[in-house]
């Protein structure tokens, strides 16, 4: 069978996770599949060869087995469970199955709990093994003939009770009804002697024909992809298995991997679309709190997440000692411009002074803000009063050059007051008192005459005397 025959064009969309299969994923996956074939082939001649009992191998191997297709069935149910899919339980199931049955299995085989079997003998991890490849294939086969992005069914009770049944059962038989089996170890532990030599094989053809249906999906999903993969690794495991004949034998080894491999290629897979979700949910929270912190017209940052911004930024300028300025904007006659144009006109001009707002707003630390209704506020950390009159300078002169018709102002198009404020925070000092300096400025500019820029020195402005402690600035023409 053909790389091209077990793995299909991809590009697809995921069924659990939304991702398509790359390319590169998909090159690697046949890679890996041939690498195993070819490490089959390689090892056959030489796979009775015998080496030393390994203490205590089985015993790690059966943990290893069992913990890893626990953890890996867990994930299947919880996935089938919350995204309501029939398919990922069935596949769960599968892997739960070969967890189940390892503890018998384990339990039965010399050297792995203990010395000598703790149920049955020898012969029931024969059968268990048997057991364990002929369930796991039924359980892919059936995952993959009726494999469907349909939802309902997702219930993990039902699978759980009938694997833990079905294992029971299979542990009686093998331990209890043993002398009732045929025999599968000769006296020299050949394993599958006589007729039962031929269930390896039998065991071995379900599982490429469920390799077979695996590939065929057509919902092309990377975990479908890993565990056309797996069960490359679970074939092996097999053909291993019959060409040693004998336990501690370099088939018999090889074997062992490949049954690791069967599960872990599945769990990675999963795993690595697991990160990439919480990648992707990392990233979407990032966009989901700026965007509350956006205002939904301008775009401009809220209210809300300047407060904030203010704050830190003031902390960190007294920290530092150095300054920090405000320019408190608001767009002279807006009233009269919605009464003459309409709301929608309206917001078209606030946006379009948003757009100027961010053009001057270049700096990473600088910040752009809709103050309320047609107010703007811009913070401007690191900036003493006189770059800050640069940039007011620079705003106001922009706003007039875009020359926005407004036949209920006396400039005939839209301008902007700005009033001004900047220090260098000192103890005692709150950043209210810079934005209310600001304020006031804005007021002194507008009781001006407007279309001007007003500054407001913090420290001699009081609240009750607002207009006498600013500073008018000549307006440039």
């Amino acid at each position: 069978m053909s790389s091209e025959a077990i793995f299909q064009p991809l590009g697809a969309p995921s069924a659990m996770s939304g991702e398509r299969v790359s390319r590169r994923q998909y090159m690697v996956a046949v890679g890996i599949s041939i690498a195993l074939v070819l490490t089959a082939a390689f090892a056959t001649p030489f796979a009775r060869l015998p080496l030393p009992a390994v203490p205590g191998y089985m015993t790690a191997f059966g943990a290893a087995m069992i913990v890893i297709n626990l953890l890996l069935a867990a994930f299947l149910f919880s996935k089938g469970a919350i995204e309501d899919r029939e398919d990922a339980v069935r596949l769960g199931t599968a892997y739960f199955f070969i967890a189940a049955i390892f503890v018998p299995l384990t339990a039965a085989f010399p050297g792995g709990f203990m010395p000598n079997p703790v149920i049955g003998t020898a012969e029931s991890a024969v059968w268990l093994w048997c057991c364990w490849h002929l369930g796991f294939g039924l359980a892919i086969l059936r995952y993959a003939t009726l494999a469907r992005p349909a939802p309902g069914g997702s219930s993990v009770l039902m699978p759980i009770a009938v694997v833990l049944a079905l294992v029971l059962v299979a542990a009686l038989i093998s331990t209890v009804w043993i002398d009732q089996l045929p025999a599968t170890l000769r006296d020299d532990q050949t394993l599958f002697s006589g007729w039962t030599a031929s269930m390896p094989l039998s065991i071995l053809a379900l599982l490429v024909i469920a390799t077979v249906a695996v590939a065929r999906l057509r919902a092309r999903t990377p975990e479908q992809v890993w565990l056309t993969v797996g069960m490359v690794a679970a074939c092996v495991d097999v053909w291993l298995t019959y060409c040693g004949s004998e336990r501690f034998s370099l088939g018999w080894y090889l074997a062992k991997f490949g049954s690791v491999f069967t599960s872990l290629t599945v769990m990675i897979s999963l795993f690595h679309d697991v990160t990439r979700l919480y990648s992707r949910l990392a990233v979407a929270n990032a966009a989901l709190r700026d965007l509350a912190g956006r205002d939904g017209l301008t775009g401009l940052f809220n209210r809300r997440h300047l407060d904030a911004a203010l704050a830190m930024e003031w902390l960190r300028a007294h920290r530092e000692r150095v300054p920090i300025s405000v320019l408190m904007i608001d767009v002279d006659h807006f009233k009269g411009f919605n009464d003459t144009y309409g709301h929608q006109e309206g917001d078209a001009c606030l946006r379009r002074l948003a757009a100027v707002l961010v053009e001057a707003t270049r700096r990473p630390a600088d910040l752009a803000a809709r103050y309320g209704g047609e107010e703007f506020l811009l913070c401007l950390p690191g900036t003493s009063s006189e770059g800050a009159l640069e940039v007011a300078y620079k705003i106001r002169a922009a706003v007039r050059d875009m020359a926005i018709p407004h036949a209920a102002s006396t400039q005939r198009v839209v301008t902007v007051s700005i009033g001004l404020a900047g220090m260098v925070p000192q103890d005692g000092e709150t950043s209210d008192e810079l934005v209310a300096a600001a304020d006031t400025g804005l007021y002194r500019a507008k009781s001006a005459g407007r279309d001007r820029v007003m500054q407001a020195d913090v420290r001699r402005f009081q609240l009750g005397d607002a207009i006498d402690a600013t500073i008018p600035l000549a307006s440039p023409t």
